[in-house]
């Protein structure tokens, strides 16, 4: 038992990361910290001052270091999955010999529709959210090129539709036995608090929402998705829909425009709503 993770979840926001930490912490012998301060972890320079503040951050939240929380659950295995470990792979580089990596894949189409439709997506419409996908998914699939047998990657179109034999592939990937109490693990208590952003992850798979994006989204955003992220889309074995569609110089100005104004406002919304909870708080107490 060791104090250094055995696995990283990695993937783009609204890509199906939650769900693959729900489904794997149901293994018997799994556990995984759903997510993490990652800017504060990742302060840090060297491989055992980031193991120490992951240590801190799960204290934090179950009130004993990683090793004690471990024997405690019976636990062999251990990892953190956060999206925002994108933005980290250079210090990442100093856990190739010791972790394994996951990069769950989603449709870009689905991913920027929830996005858009999310109320921390800050702005992001059609073309913003397809160059953030499209730069994330890039970044993610040059690490699992330069280390092939310590990454493996997924695609949440797959883990819904077969989550059986996803699951036996990323648990033989782990170096952990197959346990079929994983394909049930809508059945147990999740270990992180319920909300609109992560309720689907408390229900069984259900491959529909692969598809919901056909409908969630018109078709000219559809063909700017397409025309921003072909190159990996079709690397990810993604299909286009229909045609592209090459926002003019005045489209992508103002798509811009409406990212950086709404996002702040949306900021700024969120800062007043918990600013205002935190200020009802005190006044109960």
């Amino acid at each position: 038992m060791k104090s250094i993770p055995n696995l990283f979840i990695l993937g783009t926001q609204r890509s199906g990361t939650t769900l693959l930490t729900r489904i794997l912490s149901a293994h018997p012998a799994l556990f995984i910290q759903n997510e993490i301060s990652v800017d504060n972890v990742f302060a840090n320079h060297d491989k055992s001052s980031i193991c120490h503040a992951i240590d801190l951050e799960i204290q934090k939240r179950h009130q004993h270091n990683i090793i004690d929380l471990m024997k405690q659950e019976n636990k062999t295995h251990w990892g953190v999955k956060d999206p925002q470990l994108t933005e980290h792979l250079d210090k990442l580089q100093l856990f190739i010999d010791d972790a394994k990596f996951i990069i769950i894949l989603r449709d870009p189409r689905a991913v920027v529709r929830s996005y858009i439709e999310n109320k921390w997506g800050l702005g992001t419409n059609a073309y913003t959210g397809a160059l953030r996908w499209r730069s994330e998914v890039a970044l993610q699939r040059k690490f699992a090129v330069e280390h092939p047998d310590k990454v493996l990657i997924i695609r949440y179109e797959d883990l819904v539709s077969d989550l059986e034999t996803i699951m036996k592939k990323v648990c033989g990937f782990i170096g952990c036995s197959y346990d079929d109490s994983i394909t049930e693990y809508y059945k147990q208590s999740a270990k992180y608090k319920a909300n609109k952003s992560n309720i689907n992850t408390n229900k069984k798979p259900d491959k529909s929402y692969s598809d919901k994006w056909k409908k969630g989204l018109n078709t000219q955003q559809i063909g700017i998705i397409d025309y921003v992220t072909e190159q990996e889309m079709l690397a990810c074995d993604y299909q286009l829909y229909g045609t592209t569609i090459k926002p003019n110089k005045l489209c992508v100005l103002w798509y811009k425009i409406h990212q950086k104004v709404l996002g702040e406002f949306q900021i700024q919304y969120q800062l007043k709503r918990v600013w205002l909870k935190n200020k009802w708080q005190r006044l109960k107490n």
